[in-house]
């Protein structure tokens, strides 16, 4: 049996049922097998129910029977009848792309570009799950503002006196 799961705002999988069973997933986690209807919790799927019946070890829940298999239709979409809790998932870092473009504009074109590129690549990265590397790319892209407002107010005297 192929079960995906749903984890920090990404669909994965397809993983077994010992794959899932050393896991060690919450039983609100949504998962999704053939032959669900819709994504349900893990404690409340039939297939990964067994994993969260107190006492039972994960022999004896491998060994439970199991939904069958014989739909096949494709995986459905995840619902809003079962959505990951707000603590899955950290707050979105800030991109600073209002600045950058501003930036870009106005003072430092080099370092707002830049800033732009660091701000889309930290969106990215947060909904592809990565809130690592989205907030190390925000810090990039607060550091190209920085600079740019710098290098910003240290020209724009120079080409007005040369003016």
């Amino acid at each position: 049996m192929k079960i995906w799961v749903y984890l920090n705002g990404i669909q994965q999988g397809p993983y077994t049922f010992d794959e899932i069973s050393q896991m060690h997933l919450a039983p609100s986690t949504p998962v999704w097998y053939e032959g669900l209807p819709q994504w349900l919790p893990a404690s409340e799927a039939p297939a990964t129910a067994s994993l969260f019946a107190s006492g039972q070890s994960a022999d004896e829940a491998a060994s439970q029977p199991v939904v069958s298999q014989a739909s096949t239709a494709p995986q459905p979409s995840l619902t809003s009848n079962v959505t990951p809790t707000q603590a899955d998932m950290p707050a979105a870092p800030p991109t600073f792309i209002g600045w950058s473009v501003f930036l870009l504009l106005c003072c430092f074109p080099i370092g707002g570009l830049l800033g732009i590129i660091f701000s889309v690549m930290s969106g990215n990265a947060y909904r592809s799950g990565d809130y690592v590397r989205a907030k190390r790319l925000s810090e990039s892209a607060e550091w190209c503002v920085i600079i740019s407002i710098v290098v910003g107010l240290i020209t724009a005297p120079l080409a007005i006196a040369l003016l």
